[in-house]
């Protein structure tokens, strides 16, 4: 057995080399026998955006706590004990104060003291006084008020629809330094029922226009005038001729309203209405040639209200769209009985030859229509509401779009969209059914072949090579039937397009096809000539209303001016085959 003793020589030359040790390690860190906390040299430097932060190592011989006064800055864990310790300083909120802002971190333990400067860069802001305006229907200015240090050029976006009619730049600004500055508009009086609403976002942007900062959005919601009831229904179905006809048979046309209430009968607005909306009708070539082949009838409808929603009850029951798209829903059925009130459209055949049109008494963007109904043949049944007020542009140009493009001409959508790809299957075989079946869509190929789009024989008539006074050249152009591929056009724009330009040559043949079909009935015979030698006598030009409303300033920009395909996406056709 072996037995081990402690060797007194031994004991003491180990207490040496620890002691030794210990002092050694003097020299790399603090050491109990003389306390303090150690920290990184100089300032900590956090960015300006919230949430930015940086790591520190606390060395420290003793418990510790830090303590500081600054609400924008966190600093986690907030105590530690002896040792090496990982903190993190976290600014809880960003810097807009245009400056750097600064704070002191104290740390304490029993024995020492120890301090951290810590300061946090501005930020790039900017920031709105406030975002949500409430405008009463009499209209105000609205003081939208902002700062930034974010130096470039600013612009005032909008990408709610045709904004520049009731909202009017009064005051812009420009960016320096962090300032106060505010965009000055007028918002205009409110004579619908509709509430409407406008949203914004104010952008710095560099030379190119490319964003640099962007605020939140700011909401414009204007109030509409209070909705009125009926009580007196005697003037409902009243029938009454606008338009008699001079020429041929009579092509008929019947016109509508709904959301119309007693006062808007007896005030003589729906009469205005559905005169305004004749005179939309025939505005544009080659209707505009033909209209001593119409007759319009104006039935009255006394609406309950004269609003829209869930709250409120229509003749028709029609509803807009809240989904962002422009479907309108409505009573068929009733709108039916509406037109069998015509006397002169008694007999199935006549009625077979409508074109129904009904007028929402509101001033939203939307439009749809309707036709292929079964046993029906021709008939035709538009939905539009009174766009941006009676006598606005966008009324005239979605009516012309809706009613005699698609109601009447039976002509598809020549817009299209990248995101849609290639035309889908069941869109081709539509499309190829009513061009063969019913002769419709003749306006859209689903070839590109020169020689065997439904245009080619316009196409190798010299008399249709040149420029149209818009500019545009028939031709085969990609992209038709809201498709970006697989389905091609007849011209680059069109009515058919973005409501201007007119209606294309397809187009207009289509238009004075169905005229005069309706107008002489089946002895009429088609002839090529006869068509040429009135549409040259009867082409499209530009109309004396400008298609849209100039900027008062470059630095509003309303997003409801930009191409295709944001603009076609609103027009809306629903083709019932029998």
């Amino acid at each position: 057995m072996r037995i081990f003793h402690n060797n007194p020589v031994s004991a003491l030359l180990m207490t040496l080399i620890a002691l030794a040790a210990s002092v050694s390690c003097s020299k790399n860190g603090p050491s109990s026998a003389n306390p303090e906390i150690r920290l990184p040299e100089g300032a900590v430097v956090l960015q300006g955006p919230r949430n930015s932060r940086e790591a520190i190592i606390v060395e420290s011989t003793e418990s510790w706590s830090v303590d500081f006064d600054a609400s924008w800055l966190g600093v986690f864990p907030m105590s530690g004990n002896p040792g090496k310790t990982e903190v993190m300083l976290m600014s809880k909120l960003s810097n807009v104060s245009g400056q750097e802002q600064e704070c002191t971190l104290n740390f304490h333990s029993a024995s020492a003291v120890n301090s951290l400067p810590v300061r946090q860069l501005p930020a790039e802001v900017l920031l709105l006084d406030k975002t949500d305006f409430k405008i009463s229907r009499k209209g105000e200015q609205v003081h939208i008020g902002f700062k930034t240090n974010v130096e470039g050029r600013l612009v005032l976006y909008t990408y709610t629809e045709n904004v520049k009619d009731w909202i009017k730049p009064v005051k812009d600004a420009n960016v320096k330094s962090l300032e106060s500055f505010e965009y000055v508009l007028e918002v205009l009086e409110n004579t619908t029922h509709d509430e409407r609403v406008a949203e914004f976002y104010i952008e710095v942007v560099d030379a190119e226009f490319n964003t640099l900062i962007s605020s939140d959005l700011v909401t414009i919601t204007q109030e509409g005038v209070p909705v009125d009831t009926s009580t007196d229904y005697s003037a409902d179905r009243k029938v009454e001729l606008l338009q008699s006809h001079s020429i041929g048979a009579g092509v008929p046309i019947v016109l509508m309203g709904d959301g119309f209430a007693d006062v808007d009968i007896a005030s003589g607005y729906y009469r205005s209405v559905m005169e305004n909306a004749m005179e939309n009708l025939f505005s544009e070539q080659p209707v505009k040639g033909l209209r001593d082949y119409f007759d319009v009838w104006m039935v009255t409808a006394v609406s309950k209200h004269n609003a829209f929603g869930s709250d409120y009850s229509t003749a028709f029951s029609c509803s807009l769209p809240t989904d962002g798209s422009s479907r309108i829903t409505g009573d068929e059925n009733k709108v039916m009985e509406y037109v069998y009130e015509v006397r002169e459209l008694a007999s199935i055949e006549k009625v077979s030859q409508t074109l129904a049109v009904v007028i929402l008494n509101s001033n939203r963007y939307a439009g749809t229509t309707g036709f292929g109904y079964s046993g029906l043949g021709e008939f035709g049944l538009v939905f539009c509401p009174v766009v941006d007020g009676l006598g606005s542009e966008r009324f005239r140009s979605v009516l012309v779009h809706e009613a005699i493009g698609h109601g009447f001409a039976k002509l598809y959508d020549e817009y299209a969209y990248e995101s849609y790809g290639t035309i889908s299957p069941s869109v081709y075989n539509q499309v190829l059914s009513l061009q063969s079946e019913y002769g419709w869509a003749k306006n859209v190929s689903l070839t590109s072949s020169r020689t065997e789009v439904p245009w080619a024989r316009l196409l190798s008539d010299e008399r249709y090579s040149a420029p149209d006074s818009y500019g545009e050249v028939l031709g085969v152009y990609e992209g038709a039937c809201t498709y970006w591929k697989g389905a091609w056009r007849p011209t680059d724009d069109s009515m058919m397009r973005t409501n201007q330009h007119g209606f294309n040559p397809p187009s207009r043949e289509a238009i004075y096809k169905r005229a005069m079909t309706v107008a002489f009935g089946s002895e009429w015979e088609y002839d090529y000539e006869s068509f040429v030698s009135f549409d040259l006598s009867h082409l499209p030009e530009p109309q004396s209303k400008a298609c849209g409303v100039s900027n008062e300033t470059s630095d509003f920009v309303d997003f409801s001016t930009l191409p295709l395909p944001e603009f076609g996406k609103e027009l809306d056709m629903n083709i019932v085959l029998p």
